[in-house]
Parts: structure tokens; C-alpha cells; sequence
């Protein structure tokens, strides 16, 4: 892994996509992604206007209702979402391994739903862990700085009295309570410090977790999580190099989501727009669906098949010295077609 070239695989990665449709695939999963998000928006939208016309005890079954659906709609987007790129990421795979990756190729996140929704869960489960673990030691080293004097009047005030505590609460004006939450800013940070200190790391030695459950259809989640901390092991600065290396195609991402945020972001400065309310925010979402289209058919096959290549590349070095997992025994995507 010493030996691993960062420019050598962009380029590597921009050479097997030439005489492919990978503009074409990416333009066609890009283009559902972009339709449902427009389509959930609509909807949402229209529920919400539907919800604001029910009111009073005539409308209470109606309105729940139309509150479910609008719970419904969310949760299924988020939920489906992940699946759908996880095709993708398939394509990419098919594509570093010197094939051409096919429409059906960006269904197979949902031929791998058991092992991928477990994987998700996994690890929501241990970011959240460690974000509680991260905000009790945080808690305890504010706890321990003048800073936390304001907070310390009202744990001994609950500690003493419930209703004192409320009475402190309610007579508390604006300032003293804009006051105690400036207070706990240095609680914040110090959460924000840890959470980057114990997370970043963690994150990324789980990073390949996702083509281990696609080289392999029986690969679980554990067993997936296990390759890709012993894949990862010594070598996430690596990866971190070709993640800053690709600055561009997510500094451009980050600049739709503040195309998406522009009315808000021009109110903030003091410009208004021509149009406003809800035109101003469907124009600037339609524009970052627009922008977003753009950037991912253009760059992302590119993008992709460099982070297939880097996972082909690890695989084939096995293990870094030092630790022996159960890697999987054939080679990278080798599942029959």
C-alpha cells in the first residue's frame, strides 16, 4: 500500500470508463434520484397544505392521516434511498473490474437489502454510542470549568426544589437565558472535538464495508465490517488522501446544497429575491436538483470507479502486516452475471 499512486488511480479509473456508458448509466440514476426527491417534495408540499386546511375536532381523523402518509413518504425515501446508490456503487465495481456495468447492475443494493439494512443499522448504532459516550465526557469536563457556574445554579436548585427550579425557569428574562446557553458553547465544543477525535477514525475503518457486501452475496454485515477494518488497517490516511484529492467533486456538491439554501443564505446577507415564500424555495430547490444532476452524471463514474479501483487494490495487497482476517478467498467481483 506503500506503493499506492493517487493520481495513478484517478487516471487509472478515468481510462476504464473510456468506450462505456457511464455517463449514460450515471445520468439514469441520477435522474430517479432527482425524480423521486421531486416527486416525495411535491407531495409533502401538497400534504402540508392539506393538514393546514383540516381544523378543529371535524378534522382530526383527516388531518392524522394525511400525517401518516406524510411520515410514510419520508421514511421510505431515506430508507430506499441508500439501496438505490448502493447500485451504483456496484456499477463502479463493474466498471474497475474492466467490464461494463448494466441497468439491471442498479438493482442490486436491493438484492443485498438484508445484509446492507444490517450494515446500517450496525453502524447508526455504534455513531450513536460513541456520540453519547463522547457527550458524558464532555459533560464531565465542562462540569469542571467556570464556565458551567450558570448550570450549576440550576442542577442545585433541582436538586433541592423542583418548583424552585421551574420558578428560576419561568422568571429567567431573554439575556440570562441567552447567557446560560453561550455558557454551554464550550460543553458543545469539547462534544464536537471528541465526537471528530473518536468518529473520523471509526467511520473509515469502516468505509469498505459496502464492497465486501457486494463482492460476496453471503458476506453478513459483521463479516463485512470485519474485511473492511482489517482492510483499512494502517491505511486510512490513504484513503483520506484520495478523498481530498477528489476536493472538487464535493466541493461542487456542497455548492448545490447552497444553491438549494440561496434565499435563505441571500436573506441572511440582506438581498431579496423578485419572487419569495414558497416560489423562492421551489426555484432554488429545482435548481439545486438541476445542478446536482449535472455534476453527478458528469463526475461521479469517475469518482466511483477510483474508489472501486483503491478497494480492488487493498483487497488484492490483503491485510496490512500484523492482522489476518477472514478475507474473502475469490477475487473481487466474481459473482456469476
Amino acid at each position: 500500500m506503500e506503493n499506492w499512486n493517487i493520481r495513478l488511480l484517478i487516471q487509472d479509473a478515468r481510462q476504464k470508463l473510456k468506450g462505456r456508458d457511464a455517463h449514460r448509466l450515471a445520468a439514469l440514476h441520477t435522474g430517479v434520484t432527482v425524480a423521486a426527491a421531486l416527486a416525495v417534495t411535491l407531495l409533502q408540499y401538497a400534504l402540508a397544505l392539506g393538514i393546514g386546511k383540516t381544523s378543529g375536532l371535524s378534522g382530526l381523523g383527516t388531518r392524522s392521516i394525511l400525517e401518516t402518509v406524510q411520515s410514510v413518504l419520508q421514511f421510505a425515501n431515506s430508507v430506499l434511498l441508500p439501496f438505490w446508490s448502493l447500485g451504483f456503487l456496484y456499477a463502479a465495481m463493474q466498471w474497475a473490474g474492466g467490464r461494463d456495468a448494466r441497468k439491471e447492475d442498479l438493482l442490486t443494493g436491493f438484492r443485498r437489502f438484508g445484509p446492507y439494512l444490517r450494515l446500517l443499522i450496525l453502524r447508526t448504532l455504534i455513531v450513536i454510542a460513541v456520540m453519547v459516550v463522547c457527550g458524558k465526557i464532555a459533560g464531565v469536563v465542562y462540569m469542571m470549568t467556570p464556565a458551567a457556574s450558570a448550570i450549576m445554579e440550576l442542577a442545585e436548585a433541582a436538586a433541592g426544589d423542583a418548583n424552585a427550579l421551574a420558578q428560576m425557569l419561568t422568571q429567567t428574562d431573554g439575556e440570562q437565558m441567552q447567557a446560560i446557553l453561550q455558557s454551554m458553547i464550550p460543553m458543545l465544543v469539547i462534544w464536537g472535538v471528541l465526537c471528530c477525535a473518536l468518529l473520523l477514525p471509526l467511520l473509515y475503518r469502516f468505509r469498505l464495508a459496502e464492497y465486501a457486501i457486494l463482492e460476496r452475496p453471503g458476506t453478513g454485515a459483521l463479516a463485512a465490517m470485519g474485511i473492511s477494518t482489517a482492510l483499512m488497517r494502517r491505511r486510512c490516511l490513504k484513503l483520506l488522501g484520495l478523498d481530498l484529492r477528489l476536493w472538487w467533486y464535493y466541493g461542487l456538491k456542497l455548492l448545490c446544497l447552497a444553491i438549494c439554501y440561496a434565499d435563505l443564505l441571500l436573506e441572511a446577507v440582506g438581498i431579496s429575491l423578485p419572487v419569495t415564500g414558497d416560489g423562492a424555495a421551489l426555484i432554488t430547490y429545482l435548481l439545486y436538483l438541476a445542478g446536482l444532476f449535472a455534476v453527478e452524471t458528469l463526475f461521479r463514474p469517475q469518482v466511483e470507479t477510483a474508489y472501486a479501483d483503491a478497494y480492488a487494490a487493498m483487497t488484492a495487497m490483503g491485510p496490512a502486516p500484523g492482522k489476518t482476517p477472514p478475507l474473502p478467498k475469490n477475487v473481487p467481483w466474481d459473482e456469476p452475471q
